[in-house]
């Protein structure tokens, strides 16, 4: 939470000093020498093609994401952009139980209800 806290107020500042283009390149090429290290250092390791081709997929769909939410960084307010960016979660929960099939208490209901009403209301 803490580390995804700072990241959206560290991109807006650092997009005061560079384009949003340049900003993921970066950020996913010190991710890829940061994880290189760490995934040459793991003794854990479950590779297949199936799930390669899944992260491949995932991968895309994040630069799209990444692109999209550091453009609107750049030209919005963090205060309503951050927000918007999170109901991302509206999208998880829902696929979750469609295709995962994973059950929703009605307290986790409640829960998913109650955040994305603070989600609008501190987007507004």
């Amino acid at each position: 939470m803490l580390s995804f806290g700072l990241v959206g107020i560290i991109y807006k500042i650092a997009l005061s000093r560079i384009d949003y283009i340049s900003l993921v390149f970066f950020v996913y090429l010190f991710s890829t020498i940061l994880t290189t290290v760490i995934w040459f250092t793991s003794a854990d390791k479950k590779i297949t093609t199936s799930g390669l081709l899944l992260t491949f997929l995932a991968s895309v769909l994040a630069v799209v994401g990444m692109l999209s939410y550091a453009y609107a960084l750049k030209y919005g307010k963090v205060v309503i952009v951050v927000p918007i960016r999170n109901l991302a979660l509206l999208i998880t929960v829902v696929l979750a139980v469609t295709i995962l099939k994973e059950e929703l208490s009605f307290e986790k209901v409640v829960g998913i209800v109650l955040a994305v009403i603070s989600l609008v209301l501190l987007s507004k």
